[in-house]
């Protein structure tokens, strides 16, 4: 979890809750963990009295069941019962506006417009005595909704780690507050595996303590015994590929790539994945007798390094790189081509770099 959304934690768990808050992101175990942190707050699970009330103190509304803006409203109107807070939870308000659960007494529906409108409204004015949790994974960080929420309340949008610098001491730290110890290599390990994901980042540590059972000290053998080698490995053999100029498997790694779930969206993440790799084997390159103090690489990465750097030269290495520059550069928005079809601007990069390209001199 992100620093402010540890912050925010651990204000929830004093029990300092606010009326209104919003969650939103790629992060679903984070937005989950701050969701189940308020329900223990408002709903403590020792309280006997709280627990026997909360079917009347606790109500969840789904966007695409809502017929009305009114449903969730009165929710929030209702004074609770033997408690001090009332809790009304609404997943996936990009979906309100549909037909929702139908029926006698259903009432009139309200629009998409009409219901966040409504909502803004209750925003303004909330009910002293009740919490109000709205999260969706779809939510636009630049709606309404989230400007009246960041107003009024907490708007927090919980996004994926940027850099593998971040992951990796997320990731050891998550592993201390379970009571275990990642050793260096296993939560670098972790990180190539898996991504920058803290969803599934948070997953693979959770197989990992399953497979090492009560031992507090999770190893690299651990590691690549249990999370099957993605991202790194993926990288590492399609670097491989280019570097021999075999353009045919270099297409089959990447085409596995996408196949095993990369999105175009992931075409600028391959891309960065791609440069900082290049970049790797250049400052191996150019001091090969200090490796690991250049690159930052744990010792069971070294060799590889090693032995990849062999197949380049310095000069196309310079040239790869130039043309990874070029292609960021294309699939930020410098080619419409490119932003069009990020995973056909990829093929592009590795027939001109690999020089696969009848009649086409190589950009690389």
């Amino acid at each position: 979890m992100s620093d402010p959304g540890k912050a925010l934690l651990a204000k929830i768990q004093r029990g300092a809750l606010e009326p209104v808050y919003l969650f939103y992101g790629d992060e679903p175990a984070a937005i989950r963990a701050l969701v189940e942190a308020i329900r223990a707050a408002v709903v403590p699970p020792e309280d006997a009295v709280a627990a026997s009330m909360a079917a009347f103190n606790h109500e969840r509304f789904d966007g695409a069941e809502v017929r009305a803006a009114s449903q969730i409203l009165d929710a929030c109107a209702q004074v609770p019962m033997l408690a001090k807070w009332r809790l009304v939870e609404l997943q996936n308000p990009d979906d309100l506006g549909g037909k929702g659960r139908q029926g006698e007494e259903a009432g009139p529906a309200s629009t998409r417009e009409a219901a966040v409108e409504a909502l803004c409204r209750y925003m303004e004015k909330p009910s002293p005595t009740t919490v109000l949790v709205i999260s969706g994974p779809g939510i636009d960080g630049r709606s309404k909704l989230v400007t009246a929420a960041k107003k009024h309340g907490v708007a927090l949008k919980l996004e994926a780690l940027k850099k593998d610098e971040e992951a990796r001491p997320f990731i050891a730290e998550e592993a201390r507050a379970r009571g275990r110890t990642l050793s260096q290599d296993a939560a670098y390990a972790l990180v190539a595996s898996i991504g920058l994901s803290r969803s599934e980042l948070l997953a693979g540590l959770e197989r990992v303590m399953l497979f090492v059972g009560d031992r507090r000290t999770i190893e690299l053998a651990d590691v690549t015994a249990v999370v099957a080698p993605t991202r790194e490995a993926d990288i590492f053999a399609l670097t491989d590929a280019v570097g021999r100029g075999d353009f045919q498997a270099a297409l089959r790694e990447l085409a596995g790539m996408f196949q095993g779930g990369e999105k175009d969206g992931s075409a600028l993440g391959i891309a960065a994945m791609l440069t900082r790799q290049i970049r790797i084997l250049m400052a191996a390159k150019a001091n090969p007798q200090q490796i690991a103090a250049v690159t930052g690489l744990p010792p069971f990465l070294i060799r590889k390094t090693e032995e990849q750097a062999r197949g380049f030269s310095m000069s196309r290495l310079r040239a790869v790189y130039a043309g990874l520059v070029r292609l960021d550069s294309d699939l930020k928005g410098g080619s419409q081509v490119a932003t069009a079809s990020p995973y056909m601007a990829l093929q592009r990069w590795i027939l001109e770099t690999c020089e696969a390209l009848p009649g086409v001199e190589s950009r690389a």
